[in-house]
């Protein structure tokens, strides 16, 4: 200890007096100790703070000794070399030690740095700001050592991404439960860890050690004790990663926050450990509030004490994660102490919230997923037994509800960190009761496990045991005849993992599943490195993790190519994120309310739990229309490959996305699987869904959509009924309105539409999102795609999941280029509702006009299909409706002339034709479709130009010029239709011969 401050002992002894008296002989290393009475004072200062436990006993501490440095600046550089370590500076926190020992003027400069830019009673000057880091470069610049020189640099450079601090906040010297706390953004730091999160907030004192990472202003995220001491932040930057990917379904991006405890008692009961864990949470919590921005009704009110080099920022929500999961009441009762205004939602999960593990969310959100994959098999797994192996065990929030959703689940077999469970032939009826029975138990094992309801030949195993029998039984469930009749625990759990059944559901923690290709070194999850298979072994059909991190992503993607059915773990377990956004915001608008004193407390709490079930539809919904979506993502993947290929070039380029970090192939493999018919995989389209969803809410949140009266009332349907219908004015006051609307929008545009849907939004710089969404929004309305959807949706298992998504994607194609034609002529002085009923009423007219041409008689087709064939020849409604305006005619005669034209020049065939020639990149699918706007536009021009020229009926004549004009054209079509296959070039020389064609007396062409 005294040693760590710069001073050498001799000799030392010690006697029992009326407590313990300790002489030593020493020598200080810097003579300035024996002069200086300043020095003596903070050499003593530090020596019994170090006593007391308050300050860390190593070589930082000498720098008391070696310049006029105090107990703070020691602390500083000790927390930055901390920092650093964990953001993977390749250097020891000693070396980091001794360089600054030996640089004790850099040393010094580096803490007035971090003075002139925090310290709060100092003015603000920029120019002194300015001379204080050149002042600390210049003397850099003399330093020898390279490897000394970039640990210099690197302190440098975190003071510099630094822009706030509770480091002046006299309690954090004062109170020992008060952690430093410094906010920080990452992007500014170079070499840092991919991804990089936007803020970051580094905590630390000798109690605990932590990060909270978020990828935007807006994000939620849980909060979890790690027990990784040397790399608790590459964890919690790998959950961040995972959490901004499932928070593509909400209002917030990612977030995620961990902390070590530094001083856990390794011989402490569980307990006290939990009271340990619980101390070192408060005071992380603490830190986190001592940099956060707080509101009233005055607007924002930044911290006391902190100087603030940033935007406003209070918007800090956090949830429970790994070992905090009863933690919530108490972060929120840290809240209100502090009068917070998010008040107890701030932590969501707490004794007035959303429980959960009751609730079943999670696990419920994960079966939505398990539906749609098992739908994809055939099967119904609520009407069909099933086979299932598991992570985890009956008492888990996410393994317990998930194995109770299905009477027909049979659990062959399954494992947590304790116990082997193994049922080889259970009864699903009575293993369902046996389960229930467990999930109400109150910390159930599998040991509790009734004996009698276990098939022949199973059994409940301890993991610490040296082998395990296997009875024949349980090596045929399992698929492993071949081996031994005994194996040690973690060749069984493998065994397990590899089993041949129907599902793997994984509930637990940990990382059981790497791609062939990855060595166990990569997977950042040593703990289960005996036990981790790769993708390859995989025998089961279909893979949920309602758990987070269950396989690497390129492992998901290698079992996806080999036929196994997955999602990604943000897919699947997005639902408990889903549920604790809606908490927070409907708390936030009744502590609104109950601050006007519309309602009291009471009331609020009772309502809460009112609201429970409907808050989990609306959670569900969500689940459903997302798993949904990849399903018809998947299943058109080889023909939507080069979109794509292009959306991920787009979001490159954007900076939002890297391909590598997120296992996307690369162009070569792009190129690859375009010559083998292949397609991404659905882990892949998951994760390119998300960061589309990402952008798309960014871009519109910042638009004027909120003022869009039709569009704005989708904010209404993120609230249940109950606030809908009595307290609409509150929402529509919310503080959080623009983004909760810009997430619903996002969602019902992306889950219906697909990510390669916003190509057109990103690829042109020019296209507002707002009027992008608003075009949307008339194409789908005028078209009546809502009630097209629910009868696809009201089918349920009446036909196959082949004829559903079929249904499903035939609508994509004709909503899409109504979109684009809305965006492109819409007149946009009309409101979204005015241009909605405009061309409503032409696709009404147009629909009656094509019964009547018996364009939509089919022998084969029922009444849904042929209303969805209908959406093909519906889209020419909006054309229709144009050339009515401009010749005020009536849609009924307009929709007559259009269609009879189109017939008599074959143009629906023509169309036809060019769609249906493969685009093998952008530049093919550009050309294609300007060849089918030219052919659009010269159809308007022809018809337009015979009803100025008072000759509309022409189009139905046998003889005349129009005639003869239409017939050459006809003997054209005839030639190409002739010929035995047709390219791009034939039909745009059509395209062109229809453009010059002489129908009218107008003359002009239609270019």
């Amino acid at each position: 200890m005294i040693e760590n401050l710069g001073v050498e002992v001799f000799t030392s002894s010690s006697k029992k007096e009326a407590g313990w008296r300790v002489d030593l002989r020493v020598r200080p290393l810097s003579s300035a100790l024996l002069i200086s009475e300043e020095m003596r004072a903070r050499f003593i200062d530090t020596l019994l703070a170090v006593s007391h436990g308050y300050v860390d006993n190593d070589g930082f501490n000498r720098l008391v000794t070696l310049g006029d440095f105090d107990l703070r600046g020691c602390v500083l550089l000790r927390a930055l070399a901390h920092y650093l370590t964990q953001i993977n500076l390749p250097f020891s926190k000693s070396y980091m030690e001794t360089t600054l020992c030996r640089h004790p003027m850099i040393a010094q400069a580096i803490v007035n740095l971090f003075h002139v830019k925090f310290d709060p009673d100092r003015e603000r000057d920029s120019e002194q700001l300015k001379a204080a880091r050149t002042a600390v470069l210049l003397l850099i610049d003399d330093v020898a050592s390279l490897d000394e020189d970039r640990i210099l640099r690197a302190y440098i450079e975190v003071i510099e991404a630094m822009v706030r601090t509770n480091f002046f906040l006299d309690q954090i010297w004062t109170e020992a439960d008060h952690c430093l706390a410094f906010k920080l953004l990452p992007g500014h730091i170079s070499a840092m860890p991919k991804p990089v999160p936007t803020f970051e907030i580094f905590v630390f004192s000798t109690l605990l050690e932590g990060v909270h990472l978020r990828g935007g202003k807006v994000a939620r995220g849980g909060l979890r004790w790690s027990e990784r001491m040397e790399d608790y932040r590459t964890e919690i930057l790998g959950l961040v990663k995972a959490q901004m990917v499932k928070n593509a379904v909400i209002v917030p991006t990612g977030a995620k926050g961990g902390f070590v405890v530094r001083r856990l008692s390794p011989e402490a009961g569980p307990e006290l450990r939990i009271e340990q864990v619980r101390r070192a949470y408060s005071s992380y919590i603490r830190a986190l509030l001592d940099l956060t921005d707080n509101r009233d009704e005055t607007g924002v009110l930044p911290p006391p004490r902190v100087v603030r080099h940033d935007e406003d920022d209070a918007y800090l929500v956090v949830a429970a994660d790994k070992g905090t999961a009863t933690f919530s009441d108490t972060a929120n009762a840290i809240a209100r102490e502090r009068d917070f205004w998010l008040g107890d939602a701030f932590a969501s999960g707490g004794s007035q919230g959303y429980d959960h593990k009751r609730m079943g969310i999670t696990a419920r959100g994960a079966w939505e997923s398990t539906k749609r994959l098992f739908k994809e098999l055939g099967q119904d797994t609520q009407c069909t037994p099933f086979r299932v192996v598991g992570i985890g065990d009956m008492s888990g929030d996410v393994f317990g509800n998930g194995m109770l959703l299905s009477r027909h689940i049979r659990l062959v077999a399954a494992f947590n960190h304790q116990h082997i469970f193994l049922d080889p032939n259970p009864d699903p009826v009575a293993s369902c009761q046996e389960r229930q029975r467990l999930f109400r138990l109150p910390r159930s094992s599998w040991l509790d496990y009734c004996p009698s309801a276990i098939s022949e030949g199973g059994g409940v195993f301890s993991r610490n045991a040296k082998r395990i029998p296997l009875s024949p039984q349980v090596r045929q469930a399992l698929g492993i005849e071949g081996l031994p009749d005994s194996l040690d625990p973690n060749s069984l759990i493998r065994a397990i993992l590899c089993a041949e059944v129907d599902l793997l559901w994984n509930g637990g923690i940990g990382t059981y599943v790497r791609a062939s290709h990855e060595r166990d070194s990569e997977v950042g999850d040593r703990t289960n490195d005996p036990l981790r298979v790769t993708a390859a072994e995989l025998r089961t059909k279909a893979v949920v993790e309602g758990g987070n991190l269950g396989l690497t992503q390129a492992a998901r993607v290698e079992f996806a190519r080999r036929g196994g059915l997955i999602s990604t773990d943000a897919v699947d377990n997005s639902a408990g994120v889903d549920c604790s956004d809606h908490e927070v915001n409907i708390k936030i608008l009744l502590d609104q309310l109950v601050r006007e004193g519309r309602i009291d407390p009471e009331q609020r709490d009772r309502l809460l739990n009112e609201m429970t079930d409907e808050v989990a539809e609306l959670v569900l919904r969500n689940n459903y229309q997302q798993s949904k979506m990849l399903s018809q993502s998947n299943r058109t993947a080889p023909e939507f490959i080069t979109q794509h290929a292009q959306l991920i070039q787009l979001l490159e380029r954007e900076g939002r996305l890297d391909r590598q970090l997120e296992q996307l192939p690369d162009d070569a493999e792009i190129e690859s699987r375009i010559a083998n018919r292949q397609g991404l995989t659905r882990p892949e389209i998951a994760v390119l869904l998300a960061y589309t969803k990402s952008l798309v809410f960014e871009k519109l949140v910042e638009t004027d959509i909120i003022d869009d009266p039709h569009i704005a009332s989708e904010l209404y349907n993120y609230f249940p009924s109950r606030l809908r219908q009595e307290y609409a004015d509150a929402i529509a006051e919310h503080p959080l309105r623009r983004e909760i609307l810009a997430a619903q929008l996002t969602n019902q545009v992306m889950n219906r539409m697909g990510a390669t849907f916003s190509l057109r939004l990103l690829e042109e710089s020019g296209v507002n999102c707002a009027r992008w969404i608003r075009s949307y929004t008339v194409a789908r309305e005028a078209l009546g795609i809502p009630a097209l959807i629910k009868s696809i949706e009201s089918l349920g298992l009446s036909v196959s999941n082949d004829v559903q998504m079929d249904l499903h994607l035939r609508i994509h194609h004709p909503l899409l280029r109504a979109t684009h034609w809305v965006l492109e002529n819409a007149d946009w002085n009309q409101s979204t509702q005015s241009l909605i009923a405009l061309y409503s009423d032409a696709a009404a007219h147009t629909r009656i006009e094509l019964a009547r041409f018996q364009l939509l008689t089919s022998q084969d087709s029922t009444p849904l299909e042929a209303e969805i064939d209908a959406l093909e020849y519906l889209y020419y409604a909006f054309d229709i409706a144009e050339l009515a305006q401009k010749t005020w005619l009536s849609q009924c005669f307009i929709a007559a002339e259009y269609l009879s034209l189109n017939l008599r020049l074959e143009l629906f065939w023509l169309r036809r034709e060019i769609e249906q020639l493969p685009a093998y990149d952008r530049w093919h699918r550009k050309a294609k479709q300007a060849v089918v706007d030219l052919i659009d536009r010269s159809i308007k021009h022809h018809l337009y130009g015979l009803i100025c020229s008072a000759h509309p009926n022409a189009v139905d004549e046998s003889d005349g010029p129009v005639a003869r004009a239409i017939s050459l054209f006809q003997e054209q079509i005839a030639d190409i239709r002739s010929q035995p296959s047709r390219h791009l070039t034939m039909l745009v020389y059509l395209a062109q011969r229809l453009n010059t064609l002489s129908l009218s007396d107008c003359g002009a062409k239609a270019s």
